[in-house]
C-alpha cells in the first residue's frame, strides 16, 4: 500500500509540472536603477557654486614702495655680510627688541667678545651706559 500511496504522489507532482503554463505579468518599468539598467557613462557633476561679487583686494600691512623703505643693499653691505659667521645677516637690537638688517653703516658695538647691532645711535649709547643690563633682560637669551 505504501508503494501504491508513493506512485500516486510521484504522478500528481509530474501532472503539476506539466500543467499548462501561466500567463506571465507584464514587466513594469522599474524606477531603480541599477548597474545593469544603467548604461556605463560618468554621471555630470554640477559645478560647485561661486560667488558672484568680488571682495576688494587684500591691502598690505607694509608699504614696500614708501620713501623710507630699505634699500637694495650696497656692494659694502655685501662684503660685511659675507665676513659674518652666520646668515641671513638679520639682528636684534638689545635695547628696544626690534629687528634690524646689518649693513655696512649699521651702529655696532663690540662688548665681551660679542658683536652687538643697534636700530638707531640713541640705542647704542644707551647699551654701552649699562650693558649688563641689556644683557640680564628679556633679549638676553638672543
Amino acid at each position: 500500500m505504501r508503494s501504491g500511496l508513493l506512485i500516486v504522489v510521484c504522478i500528481a507532482t509530474v501532472a503539476c509540472g506539466q500543467s499548462a503554463p501561466r500567463a506571465r505579468r507584464p514587466v513594469e518599468p522599474s524606477s531603480v536603477e541599477t548597474v545593469d539598467s544603467v548604461p556605463p557613462a560618468p554621471a555630470a557633476l554640477q559645478p560647485p557654486p561661486t560667488l558672484t561679487d568680488e571682495g576688494p583686494a587684500p591691502r598690505s600691512t607694509t608699504d614696500v614702495m614708501r620713501a623710507g623703505g630699505a634699500a637694495p643693499p650696497t656692494p659694502q653691505d655685501e662684503a660685511l655680510r659675507a665676513s659674518l659667521p652666520f646668515a641671513p645677516a638679520i639682528a636684534m637690537d638689545p635695547v628696544d627688541g626690534s629687528k634690524i638688517s646689518i649693513r655696512a653703516n649699521t651702529p655696532s658695538a663690540d662688548y665681551k667678545g660679542r658683536i652687538f647691532y643697534f636700530s638707531s645711535e640713541a640705542n647704542k649709547r644707551t647699551f654701552l651706559s649699562s650693558p649688563d643690563q641689556y644683557l640680564k633682560g628679556v633679549f638676553a637669551h638672543l
